[in-house]
Parts: C-alpha cells; sequence; structure tokens
C-alpha cells in the first residue's frame, strides 16, 4: 500500500492538472471554434483526461491544440503566403494583376484559426505516443 499511495497521488494530481487544461482546450473547441465533434464540452473534456493522464508529454499535446486554434501571427501568415506565392499557387492572380499580398495574409490569418485539421493531426500524435504508467499498476505488460 505504501508503494501505491506515490502512484495514486502522481495520478490524481495529474488528472486535476490535466482536467483543467482540457476544461480550457474543450471550451475553446466546442464554444469558440464550433467543432461539432463533441455534443458537449463535457464530453469532450472526459475523452481529454482520459487520452492524457497517463502522460509525461501532455503539456506538449495541450499546447499542439493551443496552436491548432489560435490565430496565427501576421508573420506566421506572411511566410505561408510566401511560401504559397514561391509555388506559383497565386500565379493566375498575379498574372490578372489582382494579387492582394495583404489580403492573402489576413485570408491565411482566419483560415489558419480554429483548424480542425490541425487538431486531427495532434490527436493523431497524442495516441501514437505510448502511455508513460499502466491503466492498471503492474499491468505494463499489457502494452506490449
Amino acid at each position: 500500500m505504501k508503494r501505491l499511495l506515490p502512484l495514486i497521488f502522481a495520478l490524481l494530481t495529474g488528472c486535476v492538472t490535466n482536467g483543467a487544461e482540457c476544461e480550457r482546450i474543450c471550451t475553446r473547441f466546442v464554444t469558440d471554434c464550433g467543432f461539432n465533434a463533441w455534443g458537449s464540452v463535457e464530453q469532450c473534456r472526459v475523452g481529454c483526461v482520459e487520452d492524457l493522464y497517463r502522460r509525461d508529454d501532455a503539456a506538449e499535446v495541450i499546447a499542439c491544440y493551443d496552436a491548432a486554434v489560435d490565430a496565427p501571427t501576421t508573420e506566421q501568415a506572411a511566410a505561408v503566403v510566401d511560401r504559397a506565392t514561391d509555388a506559383g499557387l497565386f500565379s493566375e492572380q498575379q498574372a490578372a494583376g489582382t494579387f492582394d499580398r495583404d489580403v492573402a495574409i489576413q485570408d491565411a490569418v482566419g483560415h489558419g484559426t480554429c483548424d480542425p485539421f490541425a487538431v486531427v493531426q495532434c490527436k493523431v500524435e497524442a495516441v501514437q505516443v505510448r502511455p508513460t504508467a499502466p491503466l492498471v499498476p503492474g499491468s505494463a505488460a499489457s502494452y506490449d
């Protein structure tokens, strides 16, 4: 029992921390972004906590989610537009004389905000990492 107390404390502390972070990010997913993958913030939060409570990289996963819903900076959007310009994606507009880099940058900011594809990528990367703690103490062999 003495050996289980530190594990239980660590799990509970992680659940509380992850729970608060999951609540915050799920509120953004459901309320701010209007993602309909979850019926409610609570449903999203429960799934998020289940995904993160055994991980030592939970903060990285949350940071990935934050980046997926945050508006990119003007500099980041400008870099995207410049890469697209270099790749020729605006060549027709440039040839017609209708290309406006500033408008393209603002469009890139809008398209980069609440990016559901980036959220899915964060989730995919998160579930591909092997958990650092067993679901049930002593059952680590069940991951193999």
